[in-house]
């Protein structure tokens, strides 16, 4: 397969875990954010190559719509949680909304380096 594909899902793969520990700091009071500061699904870097050439590339792939609706998931979260009152943040509600993200994250982050490890030719 592609080397320059596992370089571009392994890109996503960095951005996306970065994305999971901004958001614990922002959650906890650490980070600022803004929910006009978080892109969308298609704005992201990762997003722009996924809708420009990335799904073509990414079609011998059996596992690309599972990580298009994962990345778009993770993205609506990131939204959702930015968006949420700070006292809300520190309820069980806003606990369990982090907790979601943050597996939607561990499963897109785990498919995409399914997915670079089958793209360098390695058993994954």
């Amino acid at each position: 397969m592609s080397i320059m594909i596992a370089i571009d899902l392994q890109a996503a793969l960095i951005a996306h875990l970065h994305w999971k520990s901004k958001l614990s700091d922002f959650f906890y009071g650490l980070e600022d954010l803004k929910v006009e500061e978080v892109a969308d699904h298609t704005s992201c870097e990762f997003g722009k190559w996924l809708y420009s050439r990335g799904l073509k590339e990414l079609a011998i792939f059996a596992e690309t719509e599972l990580l298009e609706q994962l990345h778009k998931e993770v993205h609506q979260h990131i939204r959702e949680l930015v968006a949420m009152p700070e006292d809300q943040r520190h309820t069980q509600e806003g606990r369990r909304g982090l907790a979601l993200f943050q597996e939607k994250c561990d499963q897109l982050v785990a498919l995409l380096e399914r997915m670079e490890r089958q793209a360098q030719g390695k058993r994954g």
